[in-house]
């Protein structure tokens, strides 16, 4: 922290060039050429099962709020309309560029935070690297999935946050930053369903630390509430299918389906129908997978009122074999937290979803041939560098989720900057979200936090430096 809080607003030409010239505006067309390249070899782009299940329901009109209906909604009014007159490719090439000078635009956006207040050029060089280089973020841009809205999203959300804590909470003096970060916090909550949860804590912390505006903090708190269980009310009446419990359950669903299949002779009569009206009780052992929970969670009967005898159950059957569901939790989780051999998509998604029933017949989009062997040389270099080399480990969430856990532990120890604690609240959100998601160290649901780290090292080192100027001028002042 002291290396790289020195001299922070030391230039030299290279540094003006890129960082402060245009008043740092420079950083998003920089960031667009280095993505470019990857959005032209996979033109127009590509799809994931979610996307097609997303332009369906608008094609279709049933509507469903298992993937956010905002964005199936954002997604699917650019896409849909050119799909409908023969311009299917068109129109996913003009809604990715769109993602693409979005996303860049917002991260380019922390960029001119951090020139704002000074921050060290070794950070922002470091930044700069891992967002250009690193395909990952250049992939996602040209790829047709939610995820893309909400990082940029969450990325912004984090920008306020760090304002309102820097300024200790002088932020909500201003009407219009009040409206903006309102509006911010009802769109993470739009966009994703669990960004409710980061903002729901975020703002409770917020209320903590604002004590001189507190009670607009209350407010915004209450108001985003209120919408939310408002909104979920609405949707039924609008002809909108709410979205399953299972999405919550992975841990329990995936626990009783590993304690069947280890343990099934043990299971009563009654234990079997009790887990049968919530999953089905006949293909859970045989679907198990200890790193992803769909094939479990997926057969679920959307019977909720059965959930209480079911974990009535799940909770006997814990006091029985209480390593099973520890084994079952480490194995659905261990990739947010330790090295994980393979990781799905290191760099990014490179292949269309043919094993979608309505790809072949409704949604087909295939890459240029002209860019085949482009594409080949691309794809060998990013394995030996992201798969075989040593920068695989920008491709575990392990790397990430334990910078911001040693970070978290740095600044608690600091005396001087501990109660800026609050601004780790959508970490430790995001962190344990994922630990309950589908999916095992799956890097699209830590876009978020990937892209926040430059962030959260910016603010630490500035506080850090700027405690140390004080307590030295309050040592010369003694």
């Amino acid at each position: 922290m002291d290396l790289l809080g020195r001299g922070r607003i030391r230039k030299n030409r290279i540094n003006e060039l890129v960082f402060e010239k245009n008043r740092g505006k420079n950083i998003w067309p920089i960031l667009i050429l280095l993505w470019l390249p990857n959005y032209v070899l996979y033109f127009p782009g590509c799809l994931t099962y979610d996307a097609i299940n997303q332009l369906e329901q608008f094609v279709s009109g049933q509507w469903t709020n298992h993937h956010p209906i905002l964005t199936t909604f954002i997604e699917s009014a650019i896409v849909v309309p050119l799909k409908n007159i023969g311009r299917f490719e068109m129109g996913t090439a003009v809604y990715l560029m769109i993602i693409l000078l979005f996303s860049s635009g917002v991260v380019a956006w922390g960029f001119q935070w951090m020139r704002k207040h000074e921050i060290s050029y070794a950070v922002r060089w470091a930044g700069l690297i891992f967002f250009g280089f690193y395909p990952l973020w250049s992939a996602y841009a040209r790829t047709l999935v939610k995820d893309t809205l909400f990082y940029p999203v969450f990325y912004l959300f984090i920008l306020q946050v760090m304002d309102i804590v820097f300024y200790d909470g002088k932020f909500f003096d201003c009407k219009r930053k009040i409206f903006k970060f309102s509006l911010l916090c009802l769109l993470l909550c739009l966009i994703r369903h669990n960004g409710f949860y980061i903002v729901a804590a975020t703002l409770a912390g917020l209320i903590w630390f604002c004590r001189n505006n507190r009670g607009k903090c209350v407010i915004i708190f209450f108001a985003v509430v209120i919408f939310w269980e408002g909104y979920n009310a609405a949707l039924p009446a609008l002809g909108v299918v709410p979205g399953g419990k299972q999405e919550m359950l992975s841990i329990p669903f995936q626990q009783t389906a590993r304690y069947v299949k280890e343990h099934g002779g043990e299971v009563t009569e009654e234990e079997r129908r009790a887990i049968d009206r919530v999953l089905d009780y006949k293909v859970i052992a045989e679907n198990y997978d200890p790193n992803l929970s769909d094939p479990v969670k997926n057969t679920y009967r959307q019977k909720d009122e059965y959930l209480g005898d079911y974990f009535r159950v799940w909770w006997q059957q814990f006091l029985k074999h209480p390593k099973t569901y520890i084994k079952a939790t480490l194995n659905g989780t261990y990739g947010y937290y330790a090295w994980k051999n393979k990781i799905k998509y290191p760099f990014g998604y490179n292949v269309q979803p043919e094993g979608h029933r309505l790809y072949a017949t409704d949604y087909k989009l295939t890459f240029n041939s002209k860019l085949e062997k482009e594409r080949a040389l691309y794809e060998k270099a990013a394995t030996a560098v992201f798969v075989r080399g040593p920068l695989k480990i920008l491709t575990e969430s392990m790397l990430y989720n334990w910078f911001f856990i040693l970070l978290f532990g740095y600044m608690i120890q600091n005396k001087q900057i501990r109660r800026y604690w609050v601004i780790f609240l959508p970490f430790w959100v995001s962190f344990f979200i994922c630990l309950a998601s589908p999916v095992n160290g799956d890097l699209r649901y830590m876009l978020p936090v990937m892209s926040v780290w430059p962030l959260y090292l910016a603010f630490i080192v500035r506080q850090t430096a700027e405690a140390k100027q004080k307590l030295k001028e309050q040592g010369q002042g003694n």
